[in-house]
């Protein structure tokens, strides 16, 4: 392995897994409205579909891509309704919030993201695509085989970039208190209906 080379993959990786990105947006809200244990499968998810996301990279996506481009115009639809779907869910709690009865008893309008969820999204996330696909690139003389790559730089972002959406968890943990107050809870709804609404806007610009 060259280790000049691995270590520029791992600043690249605390460069890209700890700055402001859909992922670490939407977890670092899901932690505010929901609380830090209920977002974890959401993390999980990004992480899992992340590396496999990576994986194919290392394996040829992006030759694959160019070979059948409607393969990509496909998912960007699909993604972009399904995520538009869950726009309009927190959109919806913003402007019609529980009553005050119901938000006593711990009811939400909305919900976490769910493993499957998150793992499926980073198809469609801009930065996932952009980092995998460029990792696979630049650091293609990390290892000289595809497996050797792979199995280095999945362990390299499970060990450096994970704990970056944990951050961003805890951040978000510590705005919870402020969700009692309905105001912060719709603040925090739209929040996430507008970064949900922009990357739909990426997705189908890029």
């Amino acid at each position: 392995m060259d280790m000049a080379l691995w270590f520029g993959l791992v600043g690249f990786i605390l460069a890209m897994s700890y700055t402001p990105g859909p992922n670490n947006l939407m977890v670092m809200s899901s932690s505010a409205l929901f609380g830090f244990k209920r977002t974890l499968p959401h993390w999980f998810g990004v992480n899992v579909g992340f590396n496999l996301l990576l994986v194919a990279a290392i394996f040829g996506l992006g030759e694959l891509v160019a070979r059948y481009p409607v393969s990509l115009v496909v998912v960007k639809i699909g993604g972009a309704v399904w995520l538009a779907w869950m726009s309009w869910k927190f959109a919806s709690a913003a402007i019609n919030p529980l009553p005050a009865a119901q938000r006593a008893e711990g009811k939400t309008r909305t919900r976490p993201f769910r493993t499957w969820e998150a793992a499926l999204f980073q198809i469609v996330n801009p930065k996932a695509l952009m980092m995998t696909i460029s990792a696979a690139g630049a650091y293609v003389a990390l290892a000289e085989t595809a497996q050797q790559r792979a199995l280095i730089m999945v362990a390299t972002f499970i060990v450096f970039g994970s704990p970056g959406g944990l951050a961003w968890m805890l951040a978000g943990g510590t705005m919870k208190r402020f969700m009692s107050d309905p105001r912060w809870a719709r603040i925090l709804n739209a929040g996430i209906a507008a970064t949900i609404a922009a990357t739909i806007l990426m997705i189908l610009a890029s």
